[in-house]
């Protein structure tokens, strides 16, 4: 599996999982998995780096499980406020598409007789 950064990849990984403190989501799985921080304290170093790597894999072994967390995030995504699309397509935005053959040129007109009807 090829690590998912780019040279020009500003921060970790780990910034995009951030969770607001007060969810306690990473508390209460830290805690799951036997580790807690000392009172006052932080949990041992690359702790939560180590749970993700652990994490991976049982996620690749383990198909079942796969499938059971992957239903779980595709719910709870599901419920989450989606952006609408901005459609920004241009005269010439639809001619290049056609040109490097990213839409054909039947779909082309496929489409723009539905817009006629």
């Amino acid at each position: 599996m090829s690590p998912a950064t780019t040279e020009t990849q500003k921060g970790t990984a780990m910034d995009y999982l951030a969770a607001p403190r007060d969810s306690g989501i990473v508390k209460n799985l830290m805690a799951m998995l036997g580790f807690v921080a000392a009172t006052g304290g932080r949990l041992p170093a690359g702790c939560k780096y180590d749970t993700l790597i652990a994490l991976n894999d049982a996620l690749a072994t383990d198909d079942e499980l796969r499938s059971m967390v992957s239903t779980r995030v595709m719910e709870l995504q599901s419920k989450r406020r989606v952006s609408t699309t901005r459609v920004a397509a241009t005269p010439e935005s639809i001619v290049a598409a056609v040109q490097n053959g990213t839409i054909s040129l039947e779909e082309l007109k496929a489409k723009l007789s539905e817009f006629e009807s």
